[in-house]
C-alpha cells in the first residue's frame, strides 16, 4: 500500500520515483531506524518524517548514484531517529516538570503534606526516567501521566489486557529498583 504522503505529490514522475524508492528501500529504512530505537510507537513516525524530508529533496535524490542514494537514505533515517528520540525524551521530562508544579489548596495542612510527598516522588521518578528503557517509559507515561486505562493501552500495543498489567508491573518494579539504587538502599 502506498502512503498518502506519496500520493499527495503533484508531479507524476516525482510520485512514480518516490513510490519506487518507497518499495525498494522500505526495509532498509526501517532496519536503520530500529537500530536507533526499539520503540514501536515511534518507528512509524520516524519513517514517515524521514520520507517527508526525502520528498523535499526529490531533485537531489534523482541525481545520486545508487551507492550515494543508499547512504543518503540511511543517514536521513538515522539522524531523524536520533532527533525524534531526543525530542521525545525532552518532552517526557517537561511533562513531569509540568505535572510536579500543579499545586493543591495549600491552606490545608493535609493537602500540603500530600503535595510534598507527591513532589518528592516525582523528583525521584524524574531522576531515574532516562535510565528506564523506552518501553517502560511509554507504559508508565500512558498509565500514570496520561491516565489511560489498561484496555486502551492494550489496544494501542495490540496485546492482551493481562499482558499490559504484567508489563506495567515490571516497569514499576524497574523504576522502584532504580529509585532505591539512586537513594543508596540495597535492592537485594
Amino acid at each position: 500500500m502506498i502512503p498518502y504522503y506519496i500520493l499527495a505529490i503533484e508531479d507524476e514522475t516525482d510520485r512514480a520515483y518516490m513510490t519506487a524508492l518507497f518499495f525498494q528501500y522500505q526495509k532498509l529504512m526501517y532496519s536503520t531506524i530500529q537500530k536507533v530505537t526499539n520503540d514501536h510507537w515511534l518507528i512509524d513516525d520516524i519513517f514517515q518524517t524521514s520520507f517527508e524530508h526525502l520528498i523535499g529533496k526529490i531533485d537531489l535524490l534523482k541525481d545520486l548514484d545508487r551507492n550515494r542514494l543508499v547512504n543518503y537514505l540511511i543517514v536521513t533515517c538515522r539522524n531523524t531517529a536520533y532527533n525524534m528520540c531526543r525530542s521525545y525524551s525532552a518532552h517526557i521530562t517537561e511533562d513531569l516538570d509540568e505535572y510536579a508544579t500543579i499545586l493543591p489548596d495549600e491552606t490545608q495542612p493535609s493537602h500540603l503534606d500530600d503535595y510534598l510527598i507527591q513532589k518528592d516522588r516525582l523528583s525521584s521518578l524524574k531522576s531515574i526516567w532516562p535510565k528506564l528503557d523506552t518501553r517502560s517509559q511509554n507504559l508508565l507515561e500512558a498509565k500514570y501521566i496520561l491516565g489511560k486505562l489498561d484496555s486502551d493501552i492494550a489496544k494501542e500495543l495490540d496485546i492482551k489486557e493481562a499482558s499490559v498489567r504484567m508489563a506495567l508491573s515490571r516497569a514499576r518494579k524497574k523504576a522502584y529498583e532504580l529509585i532505591k539504587r539512586d537513594a543508596g538502599i540495597d535492592t537485594y
